[in-house]
């Protein structure tokens, strides 16, 4: 297997760090692996051009070594072109190779891809830009960028920066007036957050933050916050962080493939998409493509052989 491994320079494990050290930590690790692999690092509209290069060549697969904004734009160059994605969790969040069950160490993650186990996932798109995690429009984008303010930190750091960021939002915010087609005509709603995400979060009260526990049942979630005061969006943020988020009364879910969000007053929406957040113009018009890219990811665990039973201490 080849593959052309490519690291965000600007990636929030690696801000801080030497470039060339984790280019030649990741090149040792993939030739321990057996793999044939090009490492290279790149930053802002250079990683794309990197990226088109790879799929250019005869690699089999295109490693990204970033966060989740990175992996997305990503596999939007990468559907249809038959190579596989991989991922390196370098980011913040780290998402989806969290809900891949990829390891959060290098050399952990590096066995992973080397192994060169497939599957399929969903995408799902906004006007035509792929996510593959979330879409999320009012107060959130906002918090992303004060949250981007905080860049280079880490550990506990990392937490605290992001708390801050939460509460700084909160001090200053206004309900995004819009309107929701799930396609039964448009419904208005005045919100402080409008989240679409590529299939659905876990509810168990144990989940962890944000986890979905399937990524190919070609359904787009749609979270629908009616807070209207701050101490309600508190409260929910509580529950984001201990787990039992989504059994707030004042938070309405439901799965679609498709929805168009438009807005009365606004020609520009901002979004956060992947945790990057840009301006996109109305209507935003959301579907999900299942089973749509082929990415690397750990094995499936061996199913229990036939008349044996699995216990749990």
């Amino acid at each position: 297997m080849k593959l052309a491994v490519i690291l965000n320079e600007a990636a929030g494990t690696l801000l801080g760090s030497p470039i060339a050290r984790a280019v030649a930590e990741i090149d040792r690790g993939f030739a321990a692996a057996g793999v044939s692999a090009r490492v290279s690092a790149a930053r802002g509209g250079a990683i794309e051009r990197e990226i088109r290069a790879a799929l250019a060549s005869d690699v089999d697969a295109v490693v990204i070594g970033g966060g989740d904004g990175t992996v997305a734009a990503a596999a939007g160059l990468l559907l249809g072109t038959g190579k596989a994605l991989g991922l390196l969790p370098l980011g913040t969040m780290n998402l989806l190779a969290r809900d891949l069950g990829m390891p959060n160490t290098l050399p952990a993650a590096i066995r992973i891809l080397a192994a060169g186990h497939t599957r399929a996932i969903d995408v799902a798109e906004v006007n035509g830009r792929v996510f593959l995690n979330n879409s999320v429009l009012g107060l959130y984008p906002t918090m992303v960028r004060a949250r981007e303010r905080q860049r280079g930190v880490s550990g506990w750091h990392k937490w605290l920066a992001i708390a801050s960021a939460v509460f700084k939002s909160l001090r200053y915010y206004n309900l995004a007036e819009v309107a929701v087609d799930l396609g039964q005509g448009p419904r208005p709603v005045r919100t402080p957050a409008l989240a679409v995400v590529n299939n659905v979060y876990h509810d168990r009260p144990d989940a962890s933050f944000l986890d979905r526990p399937a990524l190919d049942e070609g359904r787009l979630a749609v979270y629908l916050a009616n807070h209207r005061t701050r101490l309600g969006l508190i409260g929910l943020m509580i529950r984001l962080a201990l787990g039992g988020w989504q059994r707030d009364a004042e938070l309405e879910s439901l799965t679609v493939t498709e929805l168009t969000v438009t807005s009365p007053t606004r020609h520009r929406l901002r979004v956060a998409i992947d945790g990057e957040v840009v301006r996109l113009t109305p209507p935003l018009v959301y579907r999900i493509r299942p089973k749509a890219l082929t990415v690397l990811a750990p094995a499936p665990a061996p199913a229990p052989a036939a008349g044996t039973a699995r216990f749990r201490p």
